[in-house]
């Protein structure tokens, strides 16, 4: 072990007995313990444990243990490389997804999310976090006697507060006492397990401290850690303090691989099959064929990326032959339901990876593209994130440390030594070492904690905290490179507010904390005073940081102390991808969905939303997916649902389906005209102009005229170049459109068109003025007018610096 001493003290009085402790990296992909012993007068060792998991074929052992649970149909459950196994062929042993078969689930940490179907032991993401870590647990306890020592768990590092907590209750479920467990960040012990493998003058640069990020990309997390690492000049021993870290944690090697599945493995199987795209369904290949097929592209993944590497050890990589190298398995059957799909030849070459990988080693475009069967974002978001926060850039970096399973992928290798520079770049000895680095940094976590009763690192708050006052301008509580906790003491900074002045009574405060230096919001709640408060009412707020990051604050009137409005923000600095209002609503609904049980007829309309929202988000075949499920509930036909299919069969392309539901909406709708409409704009749309025409004089034959339908039927006279025709059927839509305050928006539109074609210069003044109005209107908020706090007096506390 290189320089230990610089590391960790150990007691002058040696103990009497051998010393153990523990790290666990709870991964998304693949699971991982280590344990670090100590025999008093010997240097401690830190070793990988090999785990005894159970398979078809008998017992397996393995330093890696996928993090994948199945339950089988005689009530056992397998954890680690048997389920991982059953999972392509997950029909055969009667597993559903999400009902007895469960993987990459921490990425529903911290989620409301329910497994609906799942029994009750086994229904929620900490419950299967709790089942792995039993399992990993159980396996520690038969190699060992007596009592475990401590353990320190891995997170990601940019965990927030329900995720940290879920995993916290994941510990209760595994039997593990959470007061004897610590939590450590997967980058942080990452760096702990290099130096203590390499000697800190691997990092260190001796004139200063050096800046050091950490890339940890695993199966399906993507942290990255900026810290400078330096030498105590009093203690001489090592230092070190976190800048910053990434806002995102979700993108991982288990996206490449369902990227490898969708663009790749499942194009060839249903090529292979005599399938069109739209053959099958979004629930067929996502739900069904997907968790088969992941395997196969893994393992397509794993051996494509070690033939590159051995030809780029050689020199023999050469773009012209890339179509050459190719990773191929045997045959591939996939069940669907009664029928086999076959993939003969599995393959996946390097010029097909590369163009997988693309979207993933982005430079420009760094925010979050998903589509309805995976998510795809650049490694460099994460990774700029981090630096922005830390006031970074790329040649700031002295040593960059690639972590994690999917940082060996020879293409990310080579991004990462084109954007920091090839001297830069720090990797673990081999893609074992890469694999089991955090848990071992966790061990020597724990390890320390045993000894000193202190974590290994020192944290320090990259950047300050402020509050947003009445006035608009920020009030500094904690100080940027502040040390934690803060105040050293632990105890609570107090400062005194008052209630706006111009307010004659006030029943709401928004509490508003922003980050020191980017001004960026972190929290922002409105909180409903106990009593309504009098201009100028004294209010108390405490607050203080923890050593392990979390923001702890309360506030109260002075003269209602019991009334208390509080919060806790774990890692305040960190903000998690907000994927937006949208995909906020689909989970809330879809969650209310899963405690019904999958939902029923009554649940019509939540359907049909939800299937409105993921098409905004251009997902149309899982918008499909869920309007078949409601059409299935409802067991009639319904002509909303019908044309909604219709439009999104569109705009996929599969014009047969499209006209199919248009027709069959048209059949049992008595007053609509809608679909017939939407038939005849496909039919212009690709200049199939008669049966537009025809179509349109069917609907106006069965529903009568109205204004889009003639204005539609002039737009395809005109291109017809039936020029009079057309100016007729458009002064004729002009006599249906009535005040454009009482039409719809889609009226409204065709009413401008409409104006434009036949020079109505005063119509067209008035459409743009009421859609003006229509967007100021939708922008409209109601919390703007909720007051903030304006600041009283001086801290109460010592602010401490």
């Amino acid at each position: 072990m290189n320089d230990i001493e610089r590391f960790i003290n150990l007691p002058e009085k040696r103990a009497r007995s051998e010393v153990r402790a523990y790290g666990i990296d709870l991964g998304t992909t693949n699971s991982t313990v280590a344990e670090v012993s100590w025999v008093p007068g010997q240097a401690p060792v830190c070793r990988i444990m090999e785990i005894e998991q159970p398979t078809v074929m008998g017992s397996y052992t393995a330093p890696l243990v996928p993090s994948v649970v199945g339950i089988l149909p005689d009530g056992r459950v397998w954890v680690g490389e048997g389920a991982k196994r059953i999972r392509a062929t997950m029909q055969k042993y009667g597993l559903v997804v999400e009902k007895n078969l469960f993987y990459e689930t921490k990425n529903d940490i911290g989620l409301k999310k329910t497994y609906y179907r799942a029994p009750s032991e086994f229904n929620h993401a900490s419950k299967i976090a709790g089942c792995i870590l039993a399992f990993l647990y159980s396996a520690l306890s038969s190699t060992r006697d007596g009592e475990l020592g401590g353990v320190s768990v891995s997170i990601p590092a940019s965990f927030q507060l329900n995720q940290i907590q879920d995993t916290i209750t994941a510990l209760s479920y595994a039997g593990l006492d959470p007061d004897d467990c610590s939590l450590i960040d997967e980058p942080t012990a990452a760096l702990i397990e290099y130096m203590m493998a390499n000697g800190p003058e691997k990092v260190l640069k001796g004139n200063g401290p050096a800046v050091c990020l950490v890339f940890d990309f695993g199966g399906g997390t993507c942290d990255v850690s900026v810290m400078e690492i330096d030498t105590n000049e009093k203690t001489h021993r090592l230092s070190l303090s976190q800048l910053s870290i990434s806002r995102y944690h979700r993108l991982g090697g288990g996206d490449i691989d369902a990227a490898i599945v969708h663009e790749c493995l499942i194009p060839d199987m249903l090529r292979e099959n005599h399938l069109d795209p739209l053959d099958l369904t979004w629930g067929e290949k996502k739900k069904v064929l997907e968790p088969q097929l992941l395997s196969t592209s893994e393992s397509l993944k794993i051996s494509l990326c070690k033939e590159i590497s051995r030809l780029k050890m050689f020199g023999q990589y050469k773009d012209d032959e890339r179509d050459n190298v190719v990773a191929r398995l045997p045959f591939v059957k996939c069940m669907l339901g009664s029928r086999d799909l076959m993939l003969e030849r599995p393959s996946l070459s390097a010029r097909r990876f590369e163009e997988v990988l693309e979207d993933f080693l982005d430079t420009e475009h760094l925010y979050m593209r998903e589509t309805e069967y995976r998510l795809t974002q650049s490694i460099f978001a994460p990774i700029q994130d981090a630096l922005d926060k830390a006031g970074k850039s790329p040649r700031d970096v002295d040593v960059c440390l690639l972590v994690g399973g999917s940082s060996v992928v020879p293409q990310v290798v080579d991004a990462l030594k084109e954007y920091f520079g090839k001297d830069a770049i720090a990797t673990f000895k081999d893609h074992e070492s890469s694999q089991t680095a955090v848990a071992k940094g966790a061990a020597w976590n724990a390890f320390f904690r045993t000894i000193s009763g202190k974590p290994f690192i020192q944290s320090i708050l990259h950047d300050g905290i402020s509050l947003v006052t009445s006035t608009g301008n920020p009030f500094l509580l904690v100080p940027p490179k502040a040390a934690l906790p803060y105040p050293d003491s632990g105890d609570f900074n107090q400062i005194r507010l008052e209630v706006p002045r111009d307010r004659i009574l006030t029943d709401q405060l928004m509490f508003e904390l922003v980050s020191d230096t980017d001004r960026q919001c972190f929290f922002k709640e409105i909180w409903t005073l106990p009593e309504t408060a009098l201009p100028g009412e004294e209010i108390v707020m405490e607050y203080r940081i923890t050593s392990e990051k979390r923001f702890e604050s309360k506030a109260f009137l002075s003269r209602v102390p019991d009334q208390l409005f509080e919060c806790v923000i774990d890692n305040p600095m960190v903000n998690v991808y907000n994927p937006g209002s949208i995909r906020l609503k689909i989970e809330e609904a879809e969650e209310g969905l899963r405690m019904k049980g999958g939902g029923s007829a009554e649940d019509r309309d939540t359907f049909v939303q939800i299937a409105r929202w993921y098409a905004e988000l251009n997902q149309k075949e899982r918008a499909l997916d869920l309007l078949r499920t409601a059409l299935r509930k409802l067991r009639k036909p319904d002509e909303e649902i019908l044309n909604l299919q219709g439009i999104y069969f569109g705009e996929l392309g599969d014009h047969e389906k499209e006209e199919k539901s248009y027709r069959e909406a048209d059949r049992v709708s008595r007053s609509w005209s809608g679909p017939m409409f939407n038939l005849a704009l496909s039919y212009h749309k690709r200049g199939m102009h008669e049966e537009a025409l025809k179509t349109l004089g069917k609907s106006i034959e069965k529903y009568g005229e109205d204004g889009p339908e003639l204005s539609l039927k002039a737009m395809c006279l005109e291109s017809m170049g039936r020029k009079d025709e057309a100016q007729r059927s458009a002064v004729a839509a002009m006599k249906y459109y009535g005040p454009v305050t009482s039409l719809s928006d889609f009226e409204l539109g065709w009413y401008h068109y409409t104006a434009k074609y036949l020079g109505d210069t005063e119509a067209s003044k008035k459409i743009e003025q009421e859609k003006i109005r229509r967007r100021k209107l939708s922008g409209t908020s109601d919390v703007q007018d909720v007051p903030r706090p304006d600041l009283k007096g001086d801290l109460v506390v010592r602010e401490e610096v």
